[in-house]
């Protein structure tokens, strides 16, 4: 058995009232100030009307725009409009001639009885405006619907995208840092437990502060400092990192995941082994927007990942930006003069 809710009722009242309310106005209150007495066909008529005009409003509000206007069928809605004015009038037509209407109200008015006109020009105007309104509601109640729609898909990519973004993070790196703390354990015991816990503490990031659309900006600079202080213990002497740290005096909040593609990519494209490099990573703030800069040495052959458009993570944190974050961030990928640096810029607007 279907039981109604509470803003189904809330619904259906609404409407009553607001029905009310018009057919009171513009058709019962007026004949009020005549300073007659009407006779109860009168109020019948009236009656009758605006339920005639109920029909209409419904059927365009809930099926015709829809299933015309809004599935780009404009000559049939065009049809359905000039059936609804012409049905409206037939109606008004019909039931003047059913009850008698002028002739009973020319003995009321003690006038004369005239011929009805061919078209009412009050209920002409009543029609247009109960059409031009149920227009409009079903046309916004569309847009609100198509903004859902489209907020839903894009909660949706961007949880997909965070998902393949964090099973992008290189699982190398893992496997690596894993294999460098397990030789530091053999000289360095207790450097080999600090490392082990900042792991434990990024994969306790990753398996569980991620799963909701914010998070602290304090963790998320946390698991990016863990990250940059782990991949220090595979560097080689001539490999420098600098890594000039954020001190808060507040917590904000940030999409999880946002920083780290451009710290990774700077280790993975700015470092070699065999020759000088450096990584220059600098985060500050400003009231309550975030600069995160990022500058690598671009080695001779190196194609940046960002050009390159296979870069981890970096295309879906782009994309994330913009979905996240429009008109509230601005990200600059540039190259030095001489092609020696590759820096990255991002200016966040935070919460």
């Amino acid at each position: 058995m279907y039981r109604l809710n509470r803003k189904t009722i809330w619904i259906i009242f609404t409407h009553l009232l607001l029905w009310g309310l018009l057919g009171f106005l513009l058709l019962f209150y007026p004949p009020l100030t005549w300073g007659i007495k009407l006779p109860p066909v009168f109020w019948a008529k009236q009656s009758y009307v605006i339920l005639s005009l109920g029909i209409i409003f419904y059927a365009n509000y809930l099926f015709f725009t829809p299933k015309l206007l809004f599935s780009q069928r404009s000559a049939l809605f065009i049809l359905w409009l000039l059936v609804a004015i012409a049905f409206e009038q037939y109606i008004v037509f019909g039931i003047d001639q059913w009850l008698n209407f002028h002739e009973i109200m020319a003995t009321v008015r003690q006038r004369p009885p005239r011929h009805p006109d061919i078209i009412d020009g009050f209920m002409l105007m009543m029609t247009l405006l109960v059409l031009g309104i149920s227009t409009s509601i079903a046309a916004v109640r569309q847009w609100q619907r198509d903004v859902q729609l489209k907020e839903a898909l894009q909660r949706q990519q961007i949880a997909s995208e965070l998902s393949f973004l964090k099973a992008q993070i290189n699982p190398h790196f893992f496997f690596n840092t894993l294999n460098t703390i397990y030789a530091l354990s053999y000289n360095d015991v207790e450097l080999s437990r600090q490392a082990l816990h900042k792991l434990s503490r990024m994969m306790r990031y990753l398996l569980y502060e991620t799963q909701q659309h914010q998070t602290s900006l304090v963790q998320e600079l946390k698991f990016m400092k863990d990250h940059i202080e782990l991949m220090q213990l595979r560097l080689h002497p001539n490999n420098e990192v600098i890594y000039r740290e954020l001190t808060l005096t507040r917590d904000y909040t940030i999409a999880p995941m946002l920083l780290l593609p451009f710290v990774e990519n700077a280790f993975k494209h700015g470092i070699r082994a065999t020759k000088p490099s450096s990584i220059i990573i600098d985060v500050r703030l400003e009231q309550n927007t975030l600069y995160l800069e990022v500058s690598n040495t671009l080695h001779e052959g190196s194609t940046p990942a960002m050009e390159e458009g296979s870069g981890i993570g970096l295309q879906n944190t782009k994309r994330r930006l913009n979905l996240l974050y429009p008109n509230k961030h601005k990200l600059t990928i540039e190259k030095s003069t001489d092609h020696s640096i590759y820096q990255v810029k991002l200016m966040l607007t935070l919460s």
